[in-house]
């Protein structure tokens, strides 16, 4: 049976009839999407736990944590458009404690649930081959492997957009009315998890013109995006009152053309990206040197997956040529299926068989594994941030009264410094914070305030050892510990070193890692001399 479809008067269950009959030994294709979906949540949960959290994470921890009510106050003044990702997250944390792997799970979860998408919408156009090489591209996709490890809302867009797809496409074939009430459901709850995915509307119009839907279907699409948009609009336009939280995005640049091309679906995984590139230039030329056409299924899956890419990456450059820089290559995440339902056509296209389909998704695996074993799954990810490592140190050797200073000029971004402490809250609750200032949940805000050094110094009298979190050092070493270390040049000049320097405290441990050093202060003197 060839991989692609000769006829595209054969429904898909003709086909997966026919399938069964010839090859009774082999799994039944209901199994493809399950198998897809093991396998992708396997690949993105494989080393889970490694890479440090860092500030976009500990943000999501922050508002997740905190009560219902504190969070929706927060939302009120920033990250509304995260909203409903952080109420989910809220009832996740109610269940389990947070760590780096518990934090990052559903995102895991979530792409495993989009690869099961991938297979189930391309089975609608394209016979099983098609929908099985778009699964496991999209498993080894480096935007998924890096969204599966990201404890943000990106893999759920991902899961959304592709289960609002399948529904759409079931509902403009069989137009029942409760098709239509799921569509206006998840159109709406699509919005509310990613304010961009609104874009999908202009992509459905697209597709609508290459499913040549009757017209009824038509009316009911109109209709039903019309209400969803609708009942969406509110949020869209209170997210607009919080745009100056992107504000930190960079006009388009000679850059941009390395970020939508390498970056948007290959998070800087040059291999894979050059690889897809070929296979797509080799696809159509194989179609250009007279190779008999896949039939119109893949033709039409390939429209939309075009679509899918091009209209919601063409609006956000065109609003940040002319409105407000918004291009970000990560808040394109939600049309990553697309890249995989076109880069698995492709494949089946140029394969057609079983063992040189195979051998490309192979390649494709193996040229994302450098970007996914030393960049994604290293420990710092490509963030750099090792708030993961700090915390570990305090776990490992800070006892509870303990007191804890943070030095709050250090220059990393994004900051400030004391986002460290929330992504693993547990890891501090036994110690004595000197610089919290208000809660962030009475500030309604991500982050507790600070307040200096120098007006706690009654405080710090009473410590009796004090952990000081700066900013790496490179004229130290990694470790070191002793009676009286020297502080260093980054240290030795900010007051939460000077400060209890003078009230008799010398460093006599200090651990440093990417980011930041912790170092472990103890008294030489007694605190009244």
């Amino acid at each position: 049976m060839s991989l692609v479809m000769s006829d595209a008067a054969v429904a898909p269950e003709a086909v997966a009839a026919a399938d069964e009959v010839a090859r009774p030994h082999r799994l039944r294709p209901g199994w493809d999407p399950v198998l897809v979906a093991i396998l992708t949540i396997g690949i993105s949960a494989a080393g889970a736990s490694r890479p440090s959290s860092w500030f976009d994470e500990a943000a999501t921890i922050s508002a997740a944590t905190r009560p219902l009510t504190a969070l929706w106050r927060l939302l009120q003044h920033i990250d509304a458009v995260h909203g409903l990702y952080y109420y989910v997250m809220h009832g996740w944390f109610a269940l389990v404690p947070v760590t780096e792997f518990s934090s990052r799970a559903p995102s895991c979860l979530a792409v495993g649930v989009a690869g099961a998408g991938v297979v189930v919408l391309a089975r609608k156009f394209c016979d099983r081959p098609v929908a099985v090489c778009a699964g496991v591209v999209f498993a080894v996709l480096p935007r998924t492997t890096w969204a599966g490890v990201e404890a943000r809302s990106y893999a759920f867009t991902a899961m959304a957009a592709v289960w609002l797809t399948v529904v759409l496409v079931v509902a403009i074939r069989r137009n029942r009315p409760w098709h239509w009430l799921l569509y206006l459901l998840l159109l709406v709850a699509a919005i509310l998890l990613n304010a961009f995915m609104v874009l999908l509307v202009a992509v459905y119009a697209v597709g609508l013109a290459v499913l040549s839907p009757r017209r009824a279907a038509v009316a009911c699409w109109v209709v039903t995006t019309a209400v969803g948009t609708g009942l969406a609009t509110p949020f869209l336009l209170f997210s607009r009152t919080q745009m100056g939280q992107v504000a930190w995005i960079s006009p388009l640049n000679h850059d941009t053309v390395i970020e939508v091309f390498q970056n948007q679906y290959f998070d800087g995984s040059t291999p894979f990206a050059i690889i897809g590139g070929v296979l797509v230039v080799a696809a159509v030329l194989s179609r250009l040197l007279g190779a008999p056409p896949a039939g119109p299924g893949v033709g039409r899956l390939t429209v939309l997956a075009v679509a899918w890419m091009a209209i919601p990456t063409a609006t956000l450059l065109l609003f940040t040529v002319f409105a407000a820089p918004i291009y970000y290559p990560r808040y394109l995440c939600f049309t990553s299926p697309a890249v995989a339902l076109l880069l698995g056509a492709c494949v089946a296209r140029i394969a057609r068989s079983p063992g040189p389909a195979a051998l490309l998704l192979l390649v494709l695996a193996v040229a994302a594994a450098p970007n996914y074993v030393l960049v994604q799954r290293a420990p710092y990810k490509r963030e750099g941030m090792d708030y993961s490592e700090i915390a570990d140190v305090v776990t490992r050797h800070a006892h509870p009264g303990d007191c804890l200073l943070l030095d709050n000029t250090t220059s990393w971004k994004p900051g400030p410094i004391r986002p460290l402490l929330a992504s693993r809250p547990a890891a501090y609750r036994g110690l004595v914070d000197l610089g919290r200032g208000a809660r962030a949940t009475t500030t309604d805000r991500l982050w507790d305030g600070f307040v200096p050094v120098w007006t706690v110094q009654d405080r710090l009298r009473r410590c009796s050892v004090i952990w000081t979190v700066s900013e790496h050092d490179w004229t130290r070493p990694a470790h070191e510990s002793g009676v009286a270390l020297a502080p260093g040049p980054r240290l030795g000049s900010v007051p939460v070193y000077q400060i209890p320097f003078r009230m008799g405290f010398r460093i006599v441990e200090r651990w440093q890692f990417n980011f930041a050093q912790i170092t472990k202060s103890m008294r030489w003197w007694p605190a009244g001399r």
